[in-house]
């Protein structure tokens, strides 16, 4: 590993994962375990918890490299601007304790600008700490930020100008945060990957294709009903394949919608929730991994396929096709169930023709913790520096 200062980097976000939700801002997570194989990173995430019997509860955790502070709290008049408040107040009190057990941070990384931005900004401002902003989140990219209130794209906006630098997941992300009004010096950080989990496995000659989704099955975002009809289609082709799905949240309209298709259980396998090194078994098992989402970033999930060697069939939204080519999959147009049917079937034949080497080495070249972490630390040098 290359030698760079080791700084104390503070971690806070709009989605982190907790007891409340599981999985919520995993990628976040991972990108601060990138950053923990170079300097001191602390994770500070307060939520608020309803069935809290205290008025607060602070949890410590150490894993691997990463040391966990969570604030669940409730307050004592449930009003949405009251937790507001106390979420400030926490974050505080949070602040504080890190300050005093390991020393002041050199640096805050916010990630996701609402609403922990405006949280980094007053801490920044308070402490004399410089922040930086990772952006996740598809609103830019769908019009949900557009059609916010002046009042908040004003607020949201300026606090975007205060941090040092914006870190974007993709480029695409980068200009629709900019079209939106958002300015800023923006650089594009991509999601990471564990790759000493998601590796690759040789070809098995399976009789029955095995193909891979894996998504929280929100339909509006991953149009799980029309990846659902495409496997109806093909299935009035060909029977020799199976779609598995692993989901971190239940959807009771879609497992309805594929019992209304016939095709549950003896074409579609709903999984449920897995922990990242069974996802890693199941996808290393698997041909190719599909979604068919309406809008995204780039999610974790294409780079994990990467890791693990196979080829990605993905609709051609947000900034997947600034990663996925023709080496290492197929993008179609969103909403084509036709065109994902015809794609399919191909994949079905020549997945074989993707060099899984290949495309795990490009996996460990753009997206390993190792490379993630000394981009976010060049970043830091940078700005502790200037």
């Amino acid at each position: 590993m290359n030698q760079s200062p080791k700084y104390k980097v503070l971690f806070i976000s709009s989605w982190y994962p907790t007891r409340i939700h599981e999985f919520n801002g995993d990628f976040v997570k991972r990108h601060a375990k990138a950053v923990g194989l170079f300097s001191d990173v602390t994770c500070l995430h307060v939520i608020h918890d309803p069935d809290l019997k205290q008025r607060f509860e602070l949890i410590e955790n150490e894993e691997e490299n990463l040391h966990e502070i969570i604030i669940y709290f409730k307050p004592f008049v449930d009003l949405k601007v009251m937790r507001k408040w106390m979420k400030l107040l926490y974050y505080f009190k949070g602040f504080n304790s890190i300050t005093k057990k390991f020393g002041k941070p050199n640096i805050i990384h916010a990630n996701i600008l609402i609403p922990v931005g405006f949280v980094a900004w007053i801490l920044s401002v308070f402490y004399r700490v410089p922040f930086v902003l990772t952006e996740h989140w598809t609103g830019f990219l769908n019009d949900v930020y557009s059609q916010k209130p002046l009042i908040t794209k004003a607020i949201n906006n300026f606090v975007a100008r205060q941090a040092k630098t914006i870190l974007p997941v993709t480029e695409n992300l980068s200009l629709a945060m900019q079209k939106s009004g958002v300015k800023n010096q923006f650089t594009v950080v991509p999601n990471v990957v564990d790759t000493s989990i998601f590796k690759i496995k040789e070809y098995t000659n399976n009789s029955t294709k095995q193909i891979l989704h894996v998504s929280d099955l929100n339909d509006h975002h991953k149009n799980i009903t029309g990846l659902l009809r495409a496997i109806k289609l093909l299935s009035e082709i060909r029977q020799d394949f199976v779609l598995k799905i692993i989901h971190n949240q239940d959807n009771q309209f879609v497992f309805s919608y594929a019992k209304e298709l016939k095709i549950e259980k003896q074409f579609v396998l709903f999984l449920g929730k897995k922990s990242s090194a069974e996802v890693a078994e199941i996808m290393s098992d698997s041909d190719f991994l599909v979604l068919f989402s309406n809008y995204e970033n780039f999610p974790c999930v294409i780079v994990e396929a990467m890791a693990c060697g196979i080829p990605v069939l993905s609709t051609n939204v947000g900034g997947i096709s600034e990663y996925v080519d023709n080496e290492k999959g197929i993008l179609i147009e969103k909403g084509n169930e036709q065109e994902l049917v015809k794609q399919l079937n191909y994949l079905m034949e020549n997945h074989k023709n993707y060099k899984k080497e290949k495309l795990h080495t490009f996996a460990v070249n753009h997206f390993s913790p190792e490379k993630i972490g000394m981009e976010y630390i060049e970043t830091y040098k940078r700005i502790v520096n200037a």
